[in-house]
């Protein structure tokens, strides 16, 4: 059976994202509806009532968070799918966009994978709610008086009126009820107790129903015992008592209840398999790092992840010669996507400082084996470095990652490594001219790799830490702890404000040979 076709309202300023995203919705059988900006897309919503809305954040005239407000107030009490797709990935926007009415926020550049999973979830609860809404029609229906059956009755419980709801609810007619006892229509053994009730609360006014709604049991002609409320009211007349009676059949009510059980508890299943799963591949992403590596003396370093995966990965090792290879790998996105975008390089990266690969070599077996490996739109900027503490030399091969420095033990700058080459895994090595750096040193220093999630990282005022702030940091800290002084830098400068990509820095000692030279 096909899936119905679902309109989707994608506001966004930039066309070529708007080409993007009708791309995607096209291959998931969606029409999509196009607007500018958020004046326009607010009154698109108006026109066309789409089933879902796409909103990015930065507009012109009017932006996201004010036009989800609007859109939320148009749609009143009828749920529509809002999600964010915005390049602003810091915890502040993130909240302030799901707190104003948005349902879900996904990140750009966008991963069709992710998107197409995310519409399969948003189909499975929109069908879900038009499931739901038929059936809460149904039960309004019942409440306003379609299916109420209403039933009066003489102290001795003769039934001396029905109305047509009542004879549907029991399956009798008119005649069949009328001047029968009221415990036809009641199951045992409240059948056999109904009379002493009645008699009861005749001579004790105690009441157990009257005057009050209760859920009971009734059995309908069929035999079929059924779920149904039941209200009870005495009124005295002047020479003898009425009870009149309103009974709702509940049963589609009870049916959805636990329909509703039934699917919360599927979704729970489906969260807890989630964080198993994400706990094996946390633990495979540990074995591919060669954590024991990392303890070498010559090295620095720190991985802090935006969410439970980092798509930020640093290596080193060494060749049986003694060389020192590192590697800082920066994949596209975040999370668990962006952490598998680069295990397969580490292999690869430990062969190569095994076998004491040059740097251009290396790098372009990486660049060969990822171009094979990742999507279109996914690639891994790096900066990968080789020592030789022997001759003082290195090679460096910067593509897409800051500036990698080369600094004194003042910390000063005395070399810097500028992006000269695209990341790994957009073209062909034979079209990429793949080419290391060589350098030499006469003095103890320490080469200083990063990622952007350091440079870019944002404050509450939006400003960036920046290369400048590295190079601040690194000066005023001491060689041996030049790390934890980043850290230290880097949480002042955002305060409270999260860090909106990994974050990962990788430092390194270029000693002269026979020197100790011990890091943190």
């Amino acid at each position: 059976m096909a899936e119905n076709t679902l309109r989707v309202l994608v506001a966004d300023d930039i066309a070529s994202n708007r080409t993007i995203v009708g791309a995607f919705l096209a291959h998931l059988n969606c029409t999509p509806l196009y607007a500018v900006d958020g004046v326009e897309a607010v009154e698109l919503f108006r026109q066309e009532a789409p089933d879902v809305v796409l909103m990015d954040l930065m507009m012109p005239r009017m932006d996201g968070f004010e036009a989800i407000r609007q859109i939320r107030a148009l749609a009143e009490d009828h749920w529509v799918p809002i999600i964010i797709l915005s390049a602003l990935t810091g915890e502040g926007d993130v909240v302030h966009g799901l707190e104003i009415g948005a349902d879900d926020y996904l990140a750009k550049p966008l991963s069709f994978p992710v998107f197409a999973a995310r519409f399969k979830a948003l189909r499975r609860l929109l069908d879900m709610q038009r499931r739901l809404t038929t059936s809460l029609d149904q039960v309004r229906a019942v409440a306003n008086g379609v299916i109420d059956g209403i039933i009066s009755a003489d102290e001795s419980g003769t039934i001396l009126s029905v109305n047509r709801s009542a004879t549907k609810i029991f399956g009798y007619s008119a005649g069949e009820m009328v001047g029968q006892n009221l415990s036809m229509l009641m199951p045992p053994p409240h059948r056999e107790a109904h009379d002493g009730y009645l008699k009861h609360y005749l001579e004790s006014g105690e009441k157990r129903v009257v005057g009050q709604i209760r859920e009971l049991t009734g059995i309908r002609k069929n035999g079929a015992i059924f779920p149904l409320e039941l209200g009870v009211s005495d009124i005295p007349l002047p020479n003898r008592r009425m009870f009149i009676g309103v009974v709702r059949d509940v049963s589609e009510t009870r049916r959805i209840q636990r329909q509703l059980a039934e699917d919360a508890a599927r979704l729970q299943r489906y969260h807890d398999e989630s964080e198993r799963e994400q706990e094996l591949a946390m633990a495979i992403m540990e074995r591919q790092v060669r954590s024991d590596w990392l303890r070498d003396a010559a090295v620095q370093y720190a991985v802090m992840p935006a969410r439970n995966f980092s798509g930020d990965v640093v290596a080193v090792a060494r060749s049986p010669q003694g060389a020192l290879y590192a590697m800082l790998a920066d994949a596209t996105g975040h999370g668990l996507a962006a952490a598998v975008s680069v295990l397969p390089a580490l292999g690869a990266f430990y062969r190569g400082a095994a076998s004491n690969q040059s740097l251009t070599t290396l790098v372009t077996e990486l660049n060969g084996l990822l171009c094979g490996l990742l999507p279109r739109g996914r690639f891994v900027a790096a900066s990968l470095v080789r020592l030789e503490a022997g001759n003082r030399s290195g090679q460096i091969w910067v593509g897409g990652v800051p500036d990698v420095l080369l600094i004194g033990d003042d910390g000063l700058v005395l070399q810097r490594f500028t992006s000269r080459q695209l990341p790994l895994g957009i073209l062909a090595s034979s079209e990429a001219g793949i080419e290391h750096q060589d350098f030499n040193w006469t003095e103890p220093c320490q080469i200083v790799l990063c990622s952007d999630g350091l440079t870019e990282a944002e404050n509450a005022a939006g400003r960036a830490f920046g290369l400048g702030g590295l190079e601040q940091a690194l000066l005023h800290t001491p060689r041996t702890a030049r790390v934890s002084g980043l850290r230290q830098a880097l949480t002042a400068h955002l305060g409270r404000q999260p860090a909106g990509d990994d974050v990962s820095v990788l430092i390194l000692d270029c000693a002269l040979e026979g020197e100790s030279r011990v890091a943190e």
